[in-house]
Formats: structure tokens, sequence, C-alpha cells
């Protein structure tokens, strides 16, 4: 069999990193803090000289730091569950930091056991139980104690006949019962099943709080309950019935994707957009039309119709605009770096402000650790 002989290496003479990026981009006159984006690539996307091996930098200065970040609200909605802010002043890792505990790390409560006492409808007990678990509830987690146990899984070995009565400071426990009928006073020539049935469809406004020890004078003030009544459960029809008592826990996203608080978190850059010549007639409505609805507008000065740049935030930085070659040479288009625009929108346990503040708590919480494991480590360096 022939042996196959080892590649040759080309003697390369080592060349230094060029790490002078920053000073160029300066000398071309591109902002230091901005994203480039070109039709094929992004450029300028270091953050500080730091990400480069023997570049000098200044020393860091924390109250410099902490006086450059601020937050401008830009929009909430009148229920509080979604929330548009301007976070501005911080890297990528931060920012991406925040919206990870949001999404994995605030607790919320959850339902986690079902036990179930009656299933005659047509969905299977597995699936059933499933749908129970997605729903989100109304609590504060912050008024709950984690369990203490570890959650056992499927195959546990406990009847229903040994349901556990919870723990104030641990449980919720919610009871559901429903058994369709059919509806006496409906009118013969009727064929919706809304109008031949009583409890046809159930929904998530059938589930009723069930106190447990001091709950019922905890919480009188708000009760604990699911976040939306009119989420679709099961359809069955007359002799079908459900009954069972779900008990909820408190928990974290990365456990199980109920305990998320947030249906969506998210952030992006934002765009910049800087016309470097006067942009008119046809051009200029093709510039618009190259750009999300409201980003540019025409207006006529002189007798002329000239693109002007209103409102860059609205861009989905699509680049579109880059497909004309003459207009991508007057066009430069680029994202602050350290300008985000998050969007957080709550499953409704808790309002999205208060979730922003708790995933801020935590990711310091997670940073007063780390010192502390550090320090120790730093003092025998």
């Amino acid at each position: 069999m022939p042996r196959r002989s080892a590649p040759i290496k080309a003697e390369v003479p080592d060349e230094p990193m060029d790490t002078s990026g920053a000073q160029q981009k300066e000398t071309t006159g591109w902002p230091t803090d901005e994203l480039r984006m070109l039709s094929e690539r992004v450029l300028n996307t270091y953050d500080t000289p730091t990400d480069f091996a023997g570049v000098p930098c200044q020393e860091f200065d924390l109250t410099a730091f902490l006086d450059a970040i601020h937050i401008d609200i830009i929009n909430e909605s009148k229920d509080k569950f979604e929330l548009e802010f301007d976070l501005v002043g911080v890297e990528a890792p931060i920012a991406n930091a925040i919206r990870r505990v949001l999404i994995a790390e605030v607790p919320t409560m959850a339902i986690e056991k079902v036990y179930l006492y009656q299933n005659t409808s047509i969905i299977q007990d597995e699936v059933l139980c499933h749908r129970f678990g997605l729903l989100p509830v109304k609590a504060d987690p912050r008024q709950f104690n984690w369990p203490t146990e570890k959650v056992v899984g499927i195959n546990e070995n406990v009847d229903c006949a040994e349901e556990p009565a919870g723990e104030p400071n641990r449980n919720l426990v919610f009871d559901f019962h429903v058994k369709c009928k059919r509806n006496p006073r409906a009118v013969p020539s009727d064929t919706a099943p809304e109008a031949l049935y009583i409890d046809s469809s159930i929904y998530s406004k059938d589930f009723k709080w069930c106190p447990i020890g001091n709950q019922a004078a905890d919480f009188a003030a708000d009760p604990p309950r699911m976040v939306h009544d009119d989420i679709l459960v099961a359809k069955l029809r007359p002799g079908q019935e459900i009954e069972a008592r779900l008990h909820c826990v408190k928990g974290v996203g990365r456990d199980h994707a109920k305990f998320s608080p947030v249906a969506t978190a998210s952030y992006r850059l934002l765009p910049t957009i800087r016309l470097k010549e006067p942009i008119t007639g046809e051009a200029a409505h093709r510039l618009q039309d190259s750009f999300s609805k409201g980003v540019i507008e025409i207006k006529e000065q002189g007798g002329v119709e000239v693109a002007e740049v209103v409102d860059a935030r609205r861009d989905t930085c699509s680049r579109n605009v880059l497909r004309h070659d003459d207009l991508a040479a007057k066009v430069e288009l680029g994202r602050k770096k350290q300008h985000f625009i998050f969007s957080i929108e709550s499953t409704g346990a808790m309002p999205a402000h208060e979730l922003f503040v708790d995933a801020c708590k935590i990711l310091a919480a997670k940073a007063a650790y780390l010192r502390s494991v550090c320090e120790p480590k730093w003092v025998t360096i």
C-alpha cells in the first residue's frame, strides 16, 4: 500500500497582526462607534482596543462607564406586557447577557404536577397535561420559595389518590372540572356546537384557584389566576368530562420553556443612514422604495423632489439600496455599536419593566459571585 507523504508547510514569514483598524477608520472619516454595512460584509465590528493583543488602552474607569449608560423608554403597552426601550452605552456582551437572563433565568410560577382524575375527551392524557403546563399563570414568583425536591420524571408510581396537599409558600393549586352537556334550550335548526351543547369548548377561565394555608388572605388583593381567560384548552361533546388538580411551582426557563417569563426578548442595533449628496427625482423614489416605510421621505425643494432621511430607526437593515449601483455610491449604512433597541414581551406573569429589573439584579448577583470566587486567587497571584 503506498504511503501518503506528509503535507509540506510553506515557509511564511511571521507578520504582526494589523491592529491599526481603529486609527484607519478614523482617518477615513468613519465613526469608530458604528458598524459599517457593505453589500456582503460588515466592518468595524470590534468594541474596544482591548480586543487586540498588544494594543495599549486606557485604564478602565468605572465611574465614566456608568455615567455613559442610560435607558430611554420608547413605548410601553397599556397592559404593561410589552416594552421597547433604548439601552445606550454598553457593549454587546452585556446586552446579550441581559437578554439570555430574561429568557432563561428570571423565575415564574407554572403548572408542574397534574393529578388527572378523569379524562374522557379525545385528547390523550399526556397531550392534555402538556397543554395545561404551558398556560401562563398570573402570580408573583417573588412571594414563593423554590421547590425543595427535584422534580421526578413520569415513572414516579404516584397514584392520584396520593395527591399532596401542597405547601403555601411553595405551591399554587388549581382545580379544573368541566363536563359537556346538551343544551335543553337549543333550537332544532341550530348546528353550531356552542348553541347545541353546554361547555363544548373549555377555556383557561375554567381553572379555579384553591387557596392553601393562609394564601386566601395573602393574595386577596390580586388572586392567582391564568393570565388570559380565553385560551382554548380542549373541546368536548356531551358525556365527555375532564377533572384534574394542578400544582404550580417556581422555576426558570433553562429547566423548561413553560417557566420562561417572556414570549420574546430581543434587541437590535440602531441603524444609521447618511446621504453623501442630494438625491433627487426618480432616484429619490427608488431610494425611498429601498427602505422600510417611514425611513425616507420625499420633500420638494425649489420645485425639485429631494430624498431625506426622517427616521432611520424604522430601517430593517435589508441593504436593498446597495443593489442600485448609482445609489450605493451616495449612501452610507451603519449601526451604532453601543445603542441597543430592546424589545421585551412578557407572557403576562409580571410586567415587562419588572422582568428587566429582575434580570439586571440576577446578572449583578452572578457578577458578585464570580468576584467572590476570583478575589482569593488574585491575592495569591
